[in-house]
């Protein structure tokens, strides 16, 4: 079953906005699933999930996955910290009804490295498929995790059904990854996606939908033909611009609905 989705930054940005943005707009955009990027500390919280999941209901939007800050730490107490933390996320997305808890990394080299990350996976998986909640890892440009090796390291040190790969089209070609390879050699791990517009293989510039080179419109449907079943969610980045502070209009969220629309075999 595919759904697609929207991310709440594309609607509210970077800032903690309370989601006013999206719950205005979402519906008019045509999208009835959302993605909440939960990065301050009150979003995260069992009271906000209550509410977030009351305002979902009166706007006709399903919450399908949640979005929070990078795994890593580089002692004890820092890892102890993010172990807590996602934990509580795992309780946060099942409190809101969805299923997904998506996160990337911290900058290249700090944060304890890959070797961070790991420690906490090492913990954190468990509890995850407990609760039914699976754990997708996004890259990012510069990140401990970025390319196809740092996926395997994790891979080999970490044996969970419930621990895959975002399979974010724009970041994947920003860091030089081809979609092909990522797919050949994981399609089976993917267990997530976000579908986002880069300018320029192997250089980060996010720019609307149409105006950059990633073949994710062939990346979605080789997933397809794998036995993908999942959100496809669609991201447009604030780091491109804003319109009132926002990254962009309504009519910029419809056209990737419109493009992406026919996929979707869910309600």
């Amino acid at each position: 079953m595919i759904k697609l989705s929207c991310a709440t930054l594309s609607f509210d940005g970077f800032g903690d906005e309370d989601f006013v943005h999206t719950f205005t707009n979402v519906r008019e955009a045509g999208y009835r699933h959302l993605e909440f990027n939960c990065w301050y500390p009150r979003t995260i919280t069992p009271a906000k999930m209550e509410e977030l999941a009351e305002r979902c209901r009166e706007t006709g939007v399903s919450p399908g996955s949640i979005h929070v800050s990078g795994f890593g730490g580089d002692d004890n107490v820092a890892i102890t910290k993010d172990l807590g933390h996602k934990l509580r996320t795992i309780e946060a997305v099942r409190e809101l009804g969805g299923s997904i808890v998506c996160a990337t990394g911290s900058s290249r080299g700090t944060a304890g490295g890959l070797e961070g990350i790991i420690d906490v996976l090492k913990e954190l998986m468990p509890a995850a498929e407990e609760a039914g909640v699976e754990v997708s890892l996004e890259n990012h440009v510069g990140n401990n995790l970025e390319n196809l090796d740092d996926y395997r390291r994790i891979f080999d040190a970490v044996d969970s059904p419930s621990l895959g790969i975002c399979m974010d089209t724009g970041h994947f070609e920003a860091a030089s990854v081809s979609l092909n390879d990522l797919i050949d050699e994981f399609a089976s791990r993917i267990n997530h996606i976000h579908l986002k517009e880069n300018r320029t293989f192997g250089k980060k510039e996010f720019v609307r939908f149409g105006e950059g080179t990633a073949d994710y419109i062939k990346a979605v449907e080789r997933m397809i033909d794998t036995g993908y079943s999942g959100y496809l969610v669609v991201e447009v980045s604030p780091e491109i611009g804003s319109v009132d502070g926002r990254p962009f209009t309504v009519d910029d969220l419809k056209k990737p609905y419109e493009m992406f629309k026919r996929y979707e075999t869910g309600g």
